[in-house]
């Protein structure tokens, strides 16, 4: 599930062996034969995780994902017991996504916060919390002066009470 945000102004899934590789360092490998058996072995292994470990899309996460022209740095806010948490900072490249949340979604509603390359605001929001300059996980979102820290305003995303949700950011007008 998921949904496209509109930035507020104008600025899928694979599993790959690692070891599938045609150059290969182990004796007997060069010949054609050996590396097309080699790569059915990758292939089955790849089948292997997708089914019995649930690699595939079974995951629950938030993805956010940057369908801009422009870098993106991203922070975001869930429910966490009785309070509220904050974390960032991912940076999100144009054409990327990020996963800020690993993890099944608990809770209907999450929040984002997003600035350009130039820290200004890009998503609208109404939901004040706390984030820091640098990497942080803040617990609780009052007095966020009085902890050292900058109030600012995250967009609400309802999640529909999904476990797993992708978000798009977009420039305005797309």
């Amino acid at each position: 599930m998921g949904r496209t945000l509109s930035l507020e102004r104008g600025r899928r899934n694979r599993v790959r062996c690692g070891a599938c590789s045609q150059k290969s360092s182990w004796p007997g490998l060069s010949r054609p034969s050996t590396r097309r058996h080699f790569g059915s072995a990758c292939v089955l292994l790849s089948a292997f995780t997708t089914l019995f470990l649930g690699v595939d899309r079974a995951r629950a996460d938030l993805r956010v994902c940057n369908k801009t022209k422009y870098l993106i740095n991203l922070a975001v806010g869930y429910g966490a017991g009785a309070d509220f948490a904050t974390e960032g900072w991912w940076t999100v490249t144009p054409g990327s996504c990020a996963t800020p949340i690993r993890a099944a979604l608990t809770g209907r509603y999450v929040y984002l916060y997003a600035t350009d390359i130039d820290a200004a605001d890009v998503l609208k929001g109404a939901v004040s919390m706390c984030i820091d300059r640098g990497r942080f996980k803040i617990f609780g979102i009052a007095d966020c002066w009085r902890r050292g820290l900058q109030a600012v305003n995250f967009a609400e995303i309802d999640t529909l009470s999904a476990t797993d949700w992708t978000t798009f950011l977009s420039d305005p007008g797309k």
